[in-house]
């Protein structure tokens, strides 16, 4: 069954949504039965997402600036002027959560989930943060910083311009994780018992590790044109290095073309 708690200037139903500040959303999504995992999908085209993990069972979203604009009085004979909420759109069905806010709704959306909850994030301009959340993490932004704290499972951040910085308490062993930015450093920080096969690459900067790395990738062979049949041995380069820390595990990737990449151990 899908519920439909907001949508662009239509009346809302099945939903507490009240002011919590001026011009600020408030949407509650109830807990339900359901056997499959919850997630969370939201997507904004200008403005950052904020998502915050606590021991609640229920999903609170709010959104600023989505709320309709009137240089009208307020008042008339007595009636209040009406305020709907334009570009907020919240659906529920089966644990799956889907949250857009799309033009005229500028504003930023902060999220408060469950703490078990899987995370599919994307803003065009706009930056994420994201907080105690233990799931599998997608976070996309086109053109800001990425940024998860305290988080478990699995992520897999991108951003064209822009730093990503992710802190983990735990990694899914069985899942992998990609840190991608164009322009921006890579700054991620891996529980001590980490295990996995690291592939690294950075054209314009450097990379740093407290973690013992075995290098034992980034070495190609490439033909040679000279007619002599021999091969040409390049190491590192455009596809960077691989490597394993803690004797291997799922694949990790890190590639930064502009900034430099560090791989912290958590202390």
């Amino acid at each position: 069954m899908k519920s439909t708690f907001a949508l662009a200037g239509i009346a809302l139903a099945l939903c507490t949504l009240a002011p919590a500040q001026e011009n600020t959303d408030r949407v509650v999504i109830p807990a339900r039965n359901s056997t499959r995992p919850r997630k969370v999908t939201a997507s904004t085209m200008q403005g950052s997402i904020t998502v915050k993990g606590y021991n609640g069972k229920e999903v609170i979203v709010e959104s600023s600036g989505t709320t309709a604009r009137s240089n009208r009085p307020a008042t008339v004979d007595g009636m209040r002027r009406i305020d709907v909420p334009r570009g907020l759109s919240v659906e529920e069905q089966e644990n799956q959560i889907n949250i857009r806010v799309s033009p005229p709704g500028h504003g930023g959306i902060v999220i408060t989930v469950p703490t078990d909850t899987s995370l599919d994030l994307h803003t065009m301009s706009g930056s994420i943060t994201v907080e105690g959340v233990n799931g599998e993490i997608v976070l996309d932004s086109m053109n800001s910083p990425v940024t998860a704290t305290n988080v478990s499972g699995n992520v897999l951040a991108h951003t064209l311009n822009g730093a990503i910085k992710v802190s983990m308490d735990r990694v899914d062993a069985t899942k992998p994780l990609s840190f991608i930015t164009l322009n921006g450093v890579i700054d991620v920080t891996l529980p001590p018992d980490y295990k996995g096969t690291v592939k690294m690459t950075t054209h314009n900067g450097a990379i740093y590790s407290d973690f013992d790395i075995r290098l034992g990738g980034g070495v190609i062979t490439q033909s040679n044109s000279s007619g002599d049949g021999r091969f040409k041995v390049r190491i590192g380069g455009e596809n960077g290095y691989s490597g394993t820390i803690n004797g291997g595990g799922p694949e990790a990737t890190f590639k930064s073309h502009n900034g430099n990449i560090y791989i912290r151990k958590k202390k």
